[in-house]
């Protein structure tokens, strides 16, 4: 399997709160968000495929990276995560999967998710249920809608994307398309590629609930404080937290 982790984002939203390091390299329970996912992925699958999107302060992350192939997104400053995809998209050319490297999963769940079955899903948390985040409708156990601002929704977006050989060779042609006709704000998602590859393409992404695992995306300060609440003490998230979830 091939794992994807865009890396490049600057953190804005974090402020002074990095003290000059890029977001991935954040330490919670002493692990890099960077190096923590790696271990989590190579514990789960051995044989993992590891590609990593670069850009701020890339030449502070890539030597804790070792043994992934590295891209790097040069205009990191003024694109935003569709774009870093974008500099990857040689990597789509097989099934792969898509994780945010700002997301800081249990053990538990890290290893749930990289066994699931279905050949594409969307990762969604069906107990946080807020507006302004990126938000998941889904119907039947597959994903229907996935944007900001949604008034009806069945959860918040977890940062994962699973995509089989054929889900994954839209996605880039879809992207492609997108970036080359001049639609790269920097805050720019891939709504619109999700989007069309469930109404133009017909692919089925099925939904993974992870409500009840541990887990937490890191966008603000608070965010921080709160993941190292969770998982800092000896481990005791990852030990009282089980995952429950429905993926059809």
């Amino acid at each position: 399997m091939r794992y994807l982790i865009p890396a490049a984002g600057m953190g804005r939203r974090l402020g002074d709160t990095l003290g000059g390091l890029p977001k991935c390299m954040i330490e919670i329970g002493g692990e890099a968000l960077i190096v923590r996912l790696l271990r989590q992925i190579r514990t789960a699958d051995p044989a993992a495929d590891i590609h990593i999107v670069l850009g701020c302060r890339s030449e502070t992350v890539a030597p804790v990276v070792g043994g992934a192939t590295l891209i790097l997104n040069p205009f990191f400053d003024v694109t935003g995560i569709d774009s870093s995809l974008w500099f990857a998209r040689a990597s789509f050319d097989r099934p792969l999967m898509v994780i945010h490297a700002d997301l800081i999963l249990s053990d538990v769940l890290a290893a749930a998710l990289f066994a699931a079955e279905p050949a594409t899903l969307m990762a969604f948390d069906s107990s946080m249920r807020d507006p302004r985040e990126i938000n998941v409708a889904v119907s039947a156990g597959r994903v229907t809608r996935f944007n900001e601002n949604l008034t009806d929704f069945s959860g918040i977006y977890a940062g994962m994307l699973k995509l089989s050989r054929p889900a994954a060779a839209a996605f880039v042609e879809i992207l492609d398309r997108q970036i080359r006709g001049g639609l790269h704000d920097p805050k720019a998602y891939y709504f619109h590629v999700v989007r069309a590859l469930i109404e133009d393409f017909g692919i089925r992404v099925s939904a993974f609930d992870i409500a009840g695992a541990a887990w937490q995306e890191i966008d603000r300060p608070c965010d921080i404080d709160s993941a190292r609440a969770r998982f800092d003490h000896a481990g005791a998230a990852e030990a009282c937290k089980t995952l429950v979830h429905t993926v059809v």
